[in-house]
């Protein structure tokens, strides 16, 4: 599947979060598909303030597994589970979602 191909797979690209009475607007700055030496891809989020200057960027690496990605889709909580890491304090982060 082509980089294109994975970037349209994101549902969420231009979502807006509120976390802590802050919107962040969620962008997939990068797809890297690490097949075929690991069946993986990591999606490289940014999540940028709503009033810019407000709040530093946030980013996220989340590595899920190809292959049960690209047949199965994310997984139906995929906006919880964003907006679970954005209640956390980390500036930049990494989740594995392998087996959701």
């Amino acid at each position: 599947m082509p980089d294109y191909d994975l970037r349209s797979a994101f549902p969420l690209n231009d979502k807006q979060f509120v976390a802590h009475h802050r919107r962040w607007i969620c962008r997939l700055a990068e797809v890297s598909d690490l097949r075929p030496g690991a069946d993986r891809l990591s999606w490289y989020l940014v999540f940028e303030p709503a009033e810019p200057g407000s709040e530093p960027v946030r980013k996220l690496e989340v590595v899920t597994t190809a292959t049960h990605l690209l047949q199965a889709g994310f997984p139906d909580d995929l906006t919880d589970r964003l907006s679970e890491w954005l209640l956390g304090d980390e500036q930049d982060g990494r989740v594995e979602w392998l087996d959701y």
